[in-house]
């Protein structure tokens, strides 16, 4: 989905948030209905789990600061001078406690909106009761609106993040060993360097996924998201060692005997991390696990031949390196599929 959609969809759910608060505090008859529109504006945001958060600490920091407010306005004499020490006190301890939780941040919101309408009024506690009522609606109104109106949830960013990941993944494997198997050409760092990049965003979507949205669409988290995480993390580390192999050496390389098995190899891995990712692995695994068990054996018939003296010291290290690299970006895939099922 585009920006641009994306964005007229959450403008779209934004208003409809608001007038639905609107009318709700209408048939309520309370008096400071504009609160519960504010507040679902405040709420909404783009994606569900940073909607949900937003409840929360709306939630929490309205009742600390309706809280601090009904105490102030019980404390203090009405005056302008002692109402500005009461604001300049509270607002500052709330804005202070923003170092430890940002909730406190609505608190100081709630304090101000409590104290500076309710200097006036006879009964405090009610006053205040009615603040919260107002807030707490325009929460619920943003909640609902968020869930169950064209929901875009970080669950969904983060599964197409891991199949997109998982295909570029595939695709750099076969380049590397491409490049191995052609006398080790040295090649481009910044691809799997930009890949990098990418997948340290998988933690903080499967952060707020987890903590915001496996409640309310406990299906979605069926997929076993922490093993896809962890497994796509490790491929990139493999697929970056194998990088770092490739251009150890600066030199004409070597022509490698088991290319076949390698390139086998890497487009078995590869294709079985997409296939993995999209939970279409109820069988593959058998495939790889072969694959492995055949270059296990070419490598231990070569090396039984005595084929690798042609090897000087540095080239020794530099060839085993990157199969070593190689061989772990199929094996930590076939543990995850065995794992997993």
């Amino acid at each position: 989905m585009s920006s641009v959609s994306t964005n007229l969809i959450h403008g779209f759910k934004t208003a409809l948030a608001a007038v639905l608060a609107y009318y709700l505090t209408t048939i309520l008859s309370l008096d400071f209905g504009y609160w519960a529109v504010i507040s679902a504006v405040i709420v909404m945001q783009v994606y569900v789990a940073d909607s949900v958060e937003m409840c929360f600490y709306r939630l929490s920091g309205t009742i600390v600061g309706a809280v601090l407010g009904v105490v102030v306005l019980l404390a203090i004499p009405k005056t302008a001078f002692f109402t500005g020490v009461a604001l300049f006190v509270t607002v500052g301890i709330c804005s202070f406690l923003t170092r430890f939780n940002t909730r406190y941040r609505m608190a100081g919101i709630t304090v101000v909106i409590v104290v500076m309408t309710g200097l006036s009024v006879q009964d405090v506690y009610i006053f205040g009761l009615y603040r919260v009522l107002e807030i707490c609606i325009g929460i619920l109104c943003a909640f609902l609106v968020s869930v169950l109106v064209l929901p875009k949830r970080k669950v969904d960013m983060l599964r197409a993040a891991l199949e997109r990941q998982a295909k570029v993944c595939a695709e750099r494997c076969l380049i590397l060993v491409d490049a191995f198997v052609s006398r080790q050409q040295n090649v481009e760092e910044l691809p799997v360097a930009e890949l990098v990049k990418d997948i340290w965003k998988n933690h903080e979507l499967l952060q707020k996924a987890s903590r915001n949205e496996s409640l309310i669409y406990s299906k979605k988290f069926n997929e076993k998201f922490p093993l896809k995480v962890s497994v796509i993390n490790r491929s990139v580390e493999h697929l970056r060692n194998m990088v770092r192999a490739l251009n150890a050496l600066d030199d004409h390389g070597y022509d490698i005997i088991m290319s076949g098995e390698l390139k086998k190899l890497a487009e078995t891995s590869g294709s079985t991390l997409v296939l993995f990712i999209k939970n279409e692995y109820s069988t593959i695994g058998e495939d790889l696990e072969k694959t492995i068990s055949e270059l296990d054996d070419r490598l231990a018939s070569i090396r039984k031949e005595g084929l690798v003296r042609r090897f000087d010291s540095r080239k020794l290290v530099q060839v085993f390196s990157f199969y070593s690299s190689l061989l772990y970006f199929a094996d930590d895939i076939l543990s995850a599929i065995k794992e997993a099922s």
